[in-house]
């Protein structure tokens, strides 16, 4: 364990790690040339994925088309709805190459569909007892911000009838000081280099911070030792959330600030323990 402390301790270990420190933050946080890009795929992300999250579960609805959007010029939207519906597991989608067919066939390539009754008829055309449909009004982005609004129904074809209608909008800034712009460009970065930036900033931050931790440790009180390891796993929990954007969108990120918080707690307990027992 002495041996462990040293190695940790060292100037050599310390100017390793601070390096690799810097280098994955910069990767994480440096500046990228395209601020915009990534806040509109993000909000693509979020909007999208909260139309296919609202979709109704229908017991007589088994298979379903997702329509293209008008609006949306490159396709980017409906590709990402129509995957997003497939993943949900709520409904089954013909298969994309023989659903293209058929939109020639019947034309609504040319003449995407956004009012009921041709989507009733789309349907019927295609064979599948639902269709989602709808439109995107807009989708741009202007000086430093971008914006997103989507329109979002479903369609029986039993009853002819529009079982489901919403309307999203979102805007996201690119400006670095606002909230939105840290979330998407959090969102937008890759998990193992986010994890990769904590896991160093939580194994120096106690070896910095050596010579406190030896003074707090050498008074010998029970309150002061306790505060001092809560104070530091704060922190941890703290680097954890900023690299979450300060939100838990999902699951993945409840359980990473979970672990943060316990191995947190644990590797700051064995530091300070360790770094106690070089100075007795």
């Amino acid at each position: 364990m002495r041996l462990l402390s040293r190695l940790l301790l060292s100037r050599v270990f310390l100017a390793a790690a601070g390096a690799a420190t810097l280098v994955s933050a910069y990767q994480l946080f440096g500046p990228r040339g395209e601020e915009l890009g990534f806040m509109r795929r993000t909000l693509t992300d979020r909007v999208v994925g909260s139309a296919a999250a609202d979709l109704p579960r229908r017991e007589n609805v088994k298979t379903v088309a997702v329509l293209d959007l008008p609006g949306d010029a490159n396709g980017f939207i409906t590709t990402e709805l129509r995957r997003r519906v497939a993943d949900s597991g709520k409904y089954e989608l013909i298969e994309d190459s023989f659903f293209r067919k058929l939109l020639r066939e019947f034309g609504y390539n040319q003449a995407p569909v956004s009012g009921l009754r041709e989507a009733v008829a789309a349907a019927r055309n295609l064979g599948v007892d639902a269709v989602v449909f709808g439109e995107v009004p807009e989708f741009k982005s202007s000086g430093d911000a971008a914006s997103l609004a989507l329109e979002i129904r479903m369609a029986e074809r039993e009853s002819g009838q529009a079982v489901f209608a919403k309307s999203y909008r979102e805007t996201a800034t690119g400006r670095p000081t606002a909230l939105s712009y840290w979330r998407a460009r959090m969102a937008d970065s890759p998990k193992g280099t986010r994890i990769l930036v904590w896991v160093l900033f939580a194994t120096l931050l106690p070896l910095l911070l050596a010579p406190v931790v030896r003074w707090l440790a050498g008074q010998d009180s029970n309150t002061i030792n306790l505060a001092m390891l809560v104070g530091l796993t704060l922190v941890d929990l703290l680097a954890a959330w900023f690299l979450t954007g300060f939100w838990i969108p999902t699951l993945w990120s409840a359980a990473m600030l979970v672990a943060a918080t316990a191995g947190g707690g644990y590797y700051n307990y064995r530091v300070a323990t360790a770094i106690d027992e070089m100075a007795r």
